[in-house]
């Protein structure tokens, strides 16, 4: 009987330390999955910071062009009053 019940003994404390472990685990991957939401939430604040800088880039990229020679300054002005013809061509349309 006493073998059987340092045996259970044994099992007891076996479990008690594999409930500890499982604990343990669970409360790490709770931490480590609040860690991965707040990496994504810095990521996707990261990615749109890139989309506006890019953005901002590209457009500042076309600005140089269009002032850096005279020909683009030309080029620029044409642009320009050809959608200002276009605006007016959809004004007119919009009071008939």
């Amino acid at each position: 009987m006493a073998d059987k019940d340092q045996k259970l003994i044994e099992i007891q404390e076996k479990l008690d330390q594999l409930i500890s472990s499982y604990e343990m685990c669970m409360e790490a991957n709770s931490m480590l999955s609040s860690e991965i939401e707040e990496i994504k939430t810095r990521l996707d604040k990261r990615n749109a910071e890139y989309e506006t800088l890019k953005e901002r880039f590209e457009t500042l990229k076309v600005a140089r062009s269009i002032g850096d020679t005279p020909e683009g300054k030309k080029e620029a002005r044409a642009k320009i009053n050809a959608i200002v013809r276009e605006v007016d061509q959809c004004i007119a349309l919009l009071n008939r």
